[in-house]
């Protein structure tokens, strides 16, 4: 089905890809760096498919446990979805986290 994304995990362990399954085509995610700088992480990223494209992916202030995976993985889902030829991206996730307001 294209336009359709999924992600697996194949075994447990530190040094595991996640396969991203974009458009019937099989991706392997695997993180090669992380920079700290300041309060912001840039993430380098290696994405293993019919090509080898490569992402860097900015996160802002700080992360949500069982959020910012997921949205990593679904903005590069997102990008792999569509590009067209590109083999490098940078992606600019300072957007997406905002804390929830206080109750009262």
């Amino acid at each position: 089905m294209t336009g359709m994304t999924s992600l697996q995990v194949n075994a447990i362990g530190d040094q595991t890809p996640v396969t991203l399954h974009v458009a019937g085509e099989a991706w392997r995610f695997s993180i090669t760096g992380v920079s700290r700088i300041g309060r912001e992480l840039f993430i380098s990223v290696v994405l293993h498919g019919a090509e080898v494209c490569t992402a860097v992916v900015h996160v802002r202030d700080h992360i949500v446990l069982g959020v910012t995976a997921k949205d990593i993985l679904d903005r590069a889902c997102a990008w792999l979805l569509a590009r067209q030829g590109e083999r490098h991206v940078y992606i600019e996730l300072a957007e997406t986290f905002a804390w929830p307001a206080p109750p009262g």
